[in-house]
């Protein structure tokens, strides 16, 4: 179907706004509307080799450091994420670079055209958007950050080369469920028969190896046909045709860097072991134990779950490196808050804490509840009072980390810089 894309006298702004208000529900997993939409513009088989990149936790890590090593190849690589922390272009990358809001409003206006009286939901109609934004530039590799589970996730419809799980843990329950093996399947939804398969876990839930073996998929599994060896001032990759020795740890999860090799393994690349080194050493990601300051310190990072509340944990002595820590956190109403905030109790000596609006937004009743005597609390209304607060507590001797959600994040993003 032949698609017209004239300016329209939408904005992007416009355009979101529109997006927000058009289907019926923020979340409607199944992938019977958006396939109709795809085949219709064609873009469920892109001209480029695609990884498409599902777990719980982990995606976004993987995918910009993949992004990172085969840029540096001269390699034309674009990537679709979510969710984008400040401007919505971030969910966009194109030789790493995000493109214009004029060049999103011609692909939502594309999109509008191909669905004729078809409802989509918010981000459907933002990941056909991306897809066909993506499919007119030419690229060799695109990657697709799957955004809620994987089997019925709208980035589903595009035919991956590569499929890659991270981990798998309890998240997201209101839409995958409360049983581990159930959300393993649901992230494996993104396997096909007999394709490449990179599973980054090597205790990951047993579904999703069932799932790889009864696909009968080429498959290389962390401590199975791959293996991460630790040192003391290094660690060295192990596949079965590819092999990394002396890599630097990295800031971002040593699991994650290891998964984007074997992904290089699986695309048949050998990369030089210099540019590998690099990367790692190179590797960060917006929002993901992000320095905002550097006196005081503060730190954000949109940990969310036990999973990554864990990775903060372990990570934030050697931020602190013997400061007092101080946290700022807001979360979801629908996150497991107990058990995200248990990892950090140990290390915190003093919480600032506030709600979130929004449907999803617990209003601090949660949380604090979770905060009980002796742990030392103080509830807020809002972020805005919370960061300040907190900001004016720090000295030289103590440091504030800022977590709970990718909107908590980003709102403390925004206003961190004004004055306290």
């Amino acid at each position: 179907m032949p698609v017209t894309t004239e300016p329209s006298s939408r904005s992007l702004a416009d355009w979101l706004c529109y997006l927000e208000n058009q289907h019926h529900s923020a979340i409607d997993l199944g992938l019977e509307r958006v396939e109709k939409v795809a085949k219709q513009g064609g873009l469920c088989h892109v001209n480029a080799t695609v990884i498409t990149v599902a777990g719980t936790n982990g995606k976004g890590s993987s995918c910009a450091l993949l992004e990172q090593i085969l840029l540096s190849q001269g390699f034309r690589v674009g990537v679709y994420s979510s969710p984008h922390i400040i401007d919505y272009r971030e969910r966009v990358r194109i030789n790493g670079n995000s493109p214009e809001a004029e060049v999103f409003c011609r692909s939502f206006a594309a999109i509008e055209q191909l669905r004729g009286d078809t409802s989509l939901s918010y981000f459907e109609f933002g990941t056909l958007a991306a897809v066909w934004l993506l499919a007119q530039s030419q690229l060799d590799y695109l990657i697709l950050e799957v955004g809620l589970g994987g089997r019925l996730d709208a980035t589903n419809i595009v035919e991956p080369d590569v499929s890659v799980v991270t981990t798998v843990a309890m998240d997201h329950i209101d839409w995958l469920g409360d049983d581990l093996a159930q959300i393993g399947r649901e992230k494996a939804g993104i396997f096909r028969p007999k394709g490449k398969v990179v599973i980054g876990d090597e205790d990951i839930v047993s579904s999703v190896l069932q799932c790889s073996e009864s696909l009968n998929c080429q498959q290389l599994a962390a401590g199975r046909e791959y293996h991460v060896v630790k040192s003391a001032n290094s660690w060295s990759y192990q596949g079965e045709t590819l092999c990394y020795q002396e890599l630097p740890y990295p800031l971002l999860p040593l699991s994650n860097a290891a998964t984007v090799l074997a992904v290089l393994e699986q695309l048949g690349l050998n990369i030089d072991p210099l540019l590998i080194q690099q990367a790692i050493s190179e590797w960060r990601l917006a929002g993901r134990l992000q320095t905002i300051l550097q006196q005081p310190l503060i730190v954000a990072d949109v940990a969310h779950n036990p999973q990554s509340a864990t990775y903060l944990a372990s990570q934030l002595p050697k931020l602190a490196q013997g400061r007092k820590v101080f946290a700022l956190c807001a979360m979801l109403s629908d996150k497991d808050i107990a058990a995200s905030v248990a990892p950090l109790l140990s290390l915190v000596e003093r919480w600032y804490i506030s709600g979130l609006e929004g449907a999803r937004g617990d209003d601090g009743t949660s949380l604090a509840a979770c905060l009980a005597p002796p742990i030392k609390q103080q509830r807020f209304t809002s972020l805005t009072e919370a960061y300040q607060s907190a900001r004016r507590s720090l000295d030289e001797h103590s440091m504030l980390i800022v977590f709970g959600s990718f909107f908590t994040v980003a709102e403390v993003l925004e206003f961190s810089s004004a004055p306290t």
